[in-house]
């Protein structure tokens, strides 16, 4: 592996012309629009928490199976719905208007 990470494989045409035209639409040359997009997903909060979440999937992986197995040990396979609400809820539209 170089110093940047594995190589990513080429845009197919399809995609190297869809990125050609967004490129377009804000003046930029496609390098640059491509590069300007990895650089602002480098910052973006949401995609930096996704990529902390490989570290964290296998612990709450195990963290569920304790619980299901604890919960199967109790005689009650699914843990309860606190709010139940049934498909007339869903629809249910809150009255309109002033308390008079």
């Amino acid at each position: 592996m170089d110093q940047n990470g594995p190589q990513v494989p080429p845009f197919d045409s399809e995609e190297y012309a869809r990125v050609e035209a967004a490129a377009g639409l804000v003046g930029k040359s496609p390098e640059a629009f491509v590069r300007d997009a990895v650089l602002a997903a480098a910052d973006d909060p949401f995609l930096q928490a996704l990529s902390k979440t490989r570290d964290r999937v296998p612990q709450l992986a195990e963290v569920f199976a304790t619980q299901d197995t604890h919960a199967a040990d109790t005689g009650t396979a699914v843990w309860p719905d606190p709010a139940p609400m049934g498909s007339r809820d869903l629809h249910a539209v809150p009255p309109r208007g002033h308390a008079a």
